[in-house]
């Protein structure tokens, strides 16, 4: 596995090799001497956490926080300021440029181990959830795009999710179709029996055949379908019909 990167920015080399020395056993680590330098980085490489010293040169690093957090597509990364300043307001004001988390000078080995860990794990948790809605949003949006009908329903066949092509198709809005059964769609003539105590008699094979439907109308169409089974560990949750006219 990739292992994490770490930026360490100072405008002492000393203090760059020292934290490095400590770090570069579990992390990426690179670095940066001045707030210039640190920002080019950031917006060139992904970066997993900041170690931001304060007192720097030209741009400091609570103005270099408050960049790095003001721009959507860097405002997640973690930021430690690392200062030798011990007041209160010193803290407050990193606080209030965006950091999440400061250390004193000299760092406490284990401190600095510890908040680093926790960090970390924090910006993984919030990178695989930002990976699991892009994932989703890809996926509505192949749905929506569909001219096949595709329903989502849970193990019993009661409506969860209808797209646009059913919509249009059988008429039905999602309101009017929540909470409702999806035999509500089912003509009286059809050859599949898509009850409740049918639906749930096999939970674990995807299925298929011809059908009849019926929209909102009293319109019989007929179509071919397609059932599979939505499998989280061992248990079914949902399924899956997609319907297209013959």
């Amino acid at each position: 596995m990739t292992k994490p990167k770490i930026l360490i920015v100072d405008d002492e080399q000393m203090n760059i090799e020292l934290l490095e020395g400590i770090l570069s056993k579990e992390y990426d680590v690179e670095s940066a001497l001045d707030g210039k330098e640190a920002l080019e980085k950031v917006g060139n490489t992904y970066i997993d956490l900041i170690l931001l010293d304060v007192m720097m040169p030209d741009i400091n690093g609570y103005e270099v926080c408050k960049k790095i957090k003001s721009n959507s597509s860097t405002m997640s990364i973690p930021i430690v300021m690392v200062t030798a300043l011990k007041d209160k307001q010193d803290r407050i004001a990193a606080l209030e440029a965006g950091a999440d988390d400061f250390l004193s000078k000299p760092v406490d080995f284990l401190e600095l181990g510890a908040r680093v860990r926790s960090l970390i794990r924090i910006k993984q948790y919030h990178d695989a959830l930002t990976e699991e809605q892009e994932k989703l949003l890809i996926f509505k949006s192949a749905l929506d795009s569909m001219d096949d009908c595709v329903i989502i329903t849970n193990t019993s066949g009661d409506f969860k999710y209808a797209n646009p092509a059913f919509e249009k198709k059988f008429g039905y809005s999602l309101t009017e179709i929540s909470k409702k059964h999806i035999s509500l769609v089912n003509h009286a003539e059809s050859p599949l029996s898509l009850d409740k105590e049918s639906l749930m008699q096999d939970t674990k094979h995807e299925w298929k055949g011809n059908t009849i439907g019926i929209n909102k109308h009293g319109l019989k169409l007929k179509m071919s379908i397609k059932c599979s089974p939505i499998i989280k560990g061992n248990r079914q949750i949902n399924l899956v019909f997609v319907l297209r006219e013959i």
